[in-house]
């Protein structure tokens, strides 16, 4: 009976168990993603064949999938097969515990983390940090997107076998900036209008967005850069002699043409040979001729001359032909360009044009017919692949959007008169070494009067400044002008231009002072001059005492009548050593253009100084405005390459853009995919910056559930399991959450179950415990 009474406690025990667990189903009825639990009851031992009773061998969770729910919220995930979410809770001592997980009422954390509801966060491949070789900028001091970049160029999605990345790039809004070159530094040289930079942009923005959809279609292709097309057409000059003669060549079928341009004869620009009408007429027409092609959208043409392999002058039947060996040098000089060679550089890499028939027709009817350059001298398209492409595309784009930086010095800012002497200071930016480099000492330029000079001294030379000049830049003689060119346009400089200090000395004929050497002293926008006179003895015996250097300083005169203003008024407001007021018997004037310096007329009498000196002070002379600035458009260029390596080790998912180094402004509207690729999509552009991993375990049914909605890995349930781009795992539905798995119904049914069963294990110790009661009464 004893036996009987325990096999009945026993089952109880069970009965109860299995009510407790059927209640805790019930309770997390709405629980998201609770898998429901179930009984596995067990027989005890035997006695003789005779059971013991029940016991509990294990409470198991059935790992079903179960309904979901769309909830329009895009943090919400939920797994359709099997598999769970990884979470980390990270502690204050930086130790962490991962859990699993199948709720996916996730949120964004105070620090940008993606996390569940109770602050763990959730796990996965993060994006890669950016570094300075996934972006590219026009402008050194920007590297992340901010406000300014308004345009989006393109944004795609590139997925390769174990990583993915996200290309995005946007553009300034230029339209405010955007002008055309100045033709008086760059007729002849790929001399662009405002509406032709414009046309280039948007037809480079196509070729742009055709090479990254070509990537992506081809993302494990083989890589080449696109080359552009650069070919070379050249005139005879035999027609092209006189009024309504003209230029004309075909580019794809159609004819560009100008008239011939009219001009005076002239010296030319060596300053000793002298140009006839015909051949200064030729000159400019040839350069109007290159500068109609460049206005074509995704063109620009330069006059050129060609040279011997070896540097020297051709002779013979190499003159007027093209060659093999040919190398072809861009040139605005005169006697260059009446060679009457023009170059066509392609814009847009590995895109084709055909160049056909250049001809000089002087209205006859009979075009007189030049050619084209059909030898390897010339430069072929070639089609970009791949990554290559797509780099060729991109770096095309950002020249005519942004272009390489350039500074300009026509003959008027430099005025070069043979006496004043240079000092140019620079500093670029690297973008390789991600600083400012600084040139140290600054390149000093001697007296000259040509801009060839000028540009031998800042380009000859092993001066550690000379060389990191020639590192980053080009110094060339455009039309007359120096134009400082940066070598990349990724390239941003300062250069700064400074007259060094100059003494003029006139000395006394007669009674005046001539200053021969007026457009000297004006010259070069210097800051301030200072004028010496030595001390004056005045006929009533009063000494007006010398005017040094502090004595009176002319700032900035604009030209001789301010000059000579200023110096009238040093004159008049003088005293003598006794402090009564003596006004100096000079008076500055300017006659045949010259500034001369008189004794006035009725003035005391006075010593007549020998000399008179005005010492101008060194100072800084500005680059042309209008001409200096970017070669493009005037806008600026970003793209922002993300990747996601997913063979990486398994991370917390930052999403803040600014945090990721990508935007200046943290959000963006997220979305996750069905292999849990998270993308963050601000203005249009969208950002690869992390994917939720998926758990897979042998032994689902061993995990270790430890409260609010987690589950722990055991010995039973074996290690996670994770695949590359959750290949084989689960889906995950973004903006849907997992219904609980209790299924009220069934767990109303269990409780009745339960409920008789404990009824029925109580009513067998009741009778067992009557039958026990009569025995003991039977041997009393």
């Amino acid at each position: 009976m004893i036996g009987a009474l325990w096999t009945g406690i026993s089952g109880l025990a069970a009965q109860q168990k299995a009510l407790d667990n059927e209640s805790h189903n019930i309770a997390n009825v709405n629980t998201i993603g609770y898998k429901a639990s179930r009984i596995s009851f067990a027989d005890q031992m035997y006695q003789d064949k005779i059971g013991k009773g029940a016991k509990i061998l294990d409470a198991e969770k059935i790992y079903t999938p179960s309904g979901t729910k769309a909830t329009g919220v895009a943090y919400d995930m939920a797994l359709k097969d099997h598999g769970f979410f990884a979470v980390s809770n990270k502690t204050s001592t930086g130790t962490s515990e991962t859990y699993y997980t199948r709720a996916g009422n996730f949120r964004m954390g105070d620090n940008g983390t993606l996390q569940d509801a109770g602050g763990n966060e959730v796990q996965g491949w993060a994006m890669s940090p950016i570094t300075a070789d996934d972006v590219v900028s026009t402008n050194a001091n920007v590297n992340v997107f901010t406000n300014d970049y308004s345009n989006l160029i393109a944004t795609n999605i590139i997925k390769h076998g174990t990583y993915i990345e996200s290309y995005s790039a946007k553009m300034t809004d230029y339209s405010q900036v955007n002008k055309s070159d100045l033709s008086s530094v760059y007729s002849g040289y790929g001399l662009k209008s405002q509406a032709s930079k414009d046309n280039d942009v948007k037809e480079l923005v196509k070729n742009y967005n055709a090479a990254l959809s070509d990537y992506n279609k081809n993302s494990s292709a083989s890589s080449q850069e696109a080359v552009a097309q650069v070919s070379q057409i050249n005139f005879l000059g035999t027609d092209i002699t006189k009024e309504k003669s003209k230029l004309t060549v075909y580019i794809d079928g159609t004819p560009i043409s100008v008239e011939y341009q009219v001009r005076s004869a002239r010296k030319a620009d060596d300053g000793t040979t002298d140009l006839t009408a015909i051949e200064a007429s030729q000159i400019a027409t040839y350069k109007a001729l290159a500068d109609e092609i460049s206005k074509r959208t995704g063109y620009r043409a330069y006059t050129i001359t060609d040279e011997n392999i070896d540097g020297n002058t051709e002779t013979g039947s190499a003159i007027d032909s093209f060659e093999s060996f040919d190398t072809f040098t861009k040139s605005t000089k005169d006697k260059d360009v009446l060679r009457g060679m023009i170059q066509i550089e392609g814009m847009i890499p590995g895109k084709e044009f055909k160049v056909t028939d250049p001809s000089e027709d002087s209205g006859s009817g009979s075009p007189v017919f030049g050619s084209v350059n059909g030898t390897t001298s010339r430069t072929n398209s070639k089609e970009g692949i791949g990554l290559g492409g797509l780099v060729s595309a991109r770096d095309a784009l950002a020249r005519a959007i942004s272009g390489n930086q350039r500074d300009v010095y026509t003959m008027n800012e430099l005025n070069l008169n043979g006496k004043d002497s240079y000092s140019f200071k620079f500093s670029a930016y690297d973008k390789d070494l991600e600083k400012t480099i600084n040139f140290g000492s600054s390149i000093n330029v001697s007296p000259t009067t040509s801009v060839d000079s000028v540009i031998s001294n800042l380009t000859s030379g092993t001066s550690p400044s000379v060389e990191n000049f020639n590192k980053y830049f080009t110094a060339q003689n455009i039309n007359g002008n120096l134009v400082i060119e940066a070598k990349e346009y990724d390239i941003e400089f300062s250069s700064e231009l400074f007259a060094d200090a100059e003494t003029y000395v006139a000395s006394a004929s007669g009674s005046s002072y001539s200053f021969s050497g007026q457009n000297s002293i004006l010259s070069n926008s210097q800051t301030s001059y200072t004028i010496e006179v030595d001390s004056i003895v005045l006929s009533d015996g009063r000494t007006i005492p010398a005017i040094t250097a502090t004595g009176g300083t002319i700032n900035s005169p604009a030209d001789l009548d301010i000059l000579k203003g200023k110096l009238n008024d040093i004159f008049a407001n003088q005293k003598a050593t006794d402090g009564t007021s003596a006004k100096m018997p000079y008076t500055a004037d300017i006659r045949n253009g010259n500034l001369v310096i008189l004794q006035t007329s009725g003035a005391p009498a006075a010593n007549f100084p020998a000399s008179l000196t005005i010492n101008k002070v060194a100072g800084g002379i500005d680059k042309n405005a209008e001409a200096s600035g970017r070669k493009g458009a005037g806008g600026e260029f970003l793209e922002i390459k993300t990747t996601l390596d997913q063979t990486s080790a398994q991370n917390s998912l930052q999403l803040r853009l600014d945090t990721l180094n990508i935007s200046d402004s943290p959000f963006g509207n997220f979305s996750v995919d069905k292999t849990g690729l998270i993308t963050m999509e601000q203005d249009g552009a969208k950002f690869i910056i992390g994917q939720v991993s998926v758990a897979l375990f042998n032994n689902e049914r061993g995990l270790l559930a430890v409260g609010d909605n987690l589950l722990k890995k055991t010995t039973e349930s074996g290690e996670p399991t994770f695949n590359i781009n959750n290949d084989r795992t689960s889906e995950v539905v973004g903006g849907n959450l997992e219904l609980s798995g209790a299924n009220l119904s069934d767990s109303l049914v269990n409780l009745m179950v339960f409920q008789r069963a404990f009824e029925a294990n109580a009513k067998s110790i009741t009778t067992a415990d009557q039958l026990l009661t009569t025995l003991i009464g039977l041997k009393r």
